[in-house]
């Protein structure tokens, strides 16, 4: 599976930020490192020891909610739902008629590997 730091979610390629995906992984290690803390469904950056973009995250708190990466189709087949590099949180899942086991979407007849995680917006209480 791979393994994301982070993604930002917007209609562009650069920090304008809609939405913030972060894997489990990710959230797993920051919160060990003390980069982070999570707390009832808030996330605080507090920093992330990382250059360029990922520093602009440092002291800010987003409100954040489960969600899942669509990282591949299982078995190489094609994605006709193209839903690859997109982020849905539990409820847009239920809303297209997919269901979630474990690290697997089925949407249709199509099987997808996904990354599990969460996704935010930056809470105003931030300060941002």
């Amino acid at each position: 599976m791979e393994k994301s730091t982070w993604c930002f979610l917007s209609n562009r390629d650069h920090i304008d930020m809609a939405r913030l995906f972060v894997s489990q992984e990710r959230l797993d290690e920051w919160t060990a490192d003390a980069k982070a803390t999570m707390k009832s469904n808030r996330l605080e950056i507090i920093a992330t020891g990382m250059e360029t973009a990922t520093a602009a995250l440092d002291g800010l708190g987003f409100s954040m909610e489960p969600a899942i990466r669509f990282v591949k189709v299982s078995g190489g087949e094609e994605d006709p739902n193209e839903l690859l590099g997109s982020v849905m949180t539990e409820d847009e899942l239920v809303e297209i008629g997919a269901d979630l086991y474990m690290s697997s979407v089925i949407h249709g007849d199509i099987a997808y590997d996904v990354q599990c995680g969460f996704v935010g917006v930056i809470d105003p209480v931030s300060g941002a």
